[in-house]
């Protein structure tokens, strides 16, 4: 039995139990369905929990697919595939934008793979250009290159009179760039002419 308050605000105290008791509630079914995402539980699931890949958007069990009735391409990251949430969930500890140093106990090496590194990665910002479940982009990217890209650096800054590809839209930028780092300036893929350096730039 609940007791009374002296302000007489049982009504608060029946709320906040019901309450309580639909979030264990959801919990519990979260927990029962695993972590694969269907149609049916993806709502439930991206309540409760941030990141939750759209199957409809992703090109998931059950997504409409791409344009045209085609399938959507869908990378996903191997230990959500094998339902491994404890590889990176296994504490309270919950990866964002700027903190995902949980991708380093398996990407390790990343950090040091080429002699100009891009800041993102020194920085452990992997979340800012990769999703962690699934992504209808190639290398887990959370968007097309080009969007993810621009987080960071804007059309504005881009040099587009020594390097017309930066003004076209139809252009992806790991076409001539590496996203992790490169033994060139600008870090340029091996084979892509680079522009002459302005005198600010030397």
């Amino acid at each position: 039995m609940i007791k009374r308050p002296e302000n007489g605000c049982t009504h608060d105290l029946r709320a906040a139990t019901r309450l309580r008791a639909i979030i264990l509630s959801c919990i519990i079914a979260a927990i029962a369905i695993g972590c694969s995402v269907t149609p049916r539980n993806y709502k439930t699931l991206s309540f409760f929990f941030d990141g939750v890949p759209d199957p409809a958007v992703s090109g998931g069990p059950g997504a409409a697919g791409g344009s045209g009735g085609k399938p959507t391409f869908v990378v996903t990251h191997k230990p959500f595939a094998d339902e491994h949430c404890d590889a990176c969930h296994r504490t309270k500890y919950r990866p964002t934008k700027n903190d995902a140093t949980i991708c380093l106990e398996c990407h390790a090496a990343v950090q040091t793979q080429y002699p100009k590194m891009h800041g993102a990665v020194i920085a452990t910002a992997c979340l800012w250009c990769h999703n962690p479940h699934e992504s209808s982009h190639p290398a887990l990217l959370r968007n097309s290159d080009r969007k993810v890209c621009s987080q960071c650096h804007t059309v504005a800054m881009l040099e587009s009179t020594r390097v017309p590809a930066h003004a076209d839209p139809a252009r992806g930028c790991v076409e001539c760039h590496s996203g992790h780092g490169s033994t060139l300036p600008f870090m340029l893929k091996p084979g892509v002419a680079s522009p002459t350096p302005t005198p600010e730039q030397k």
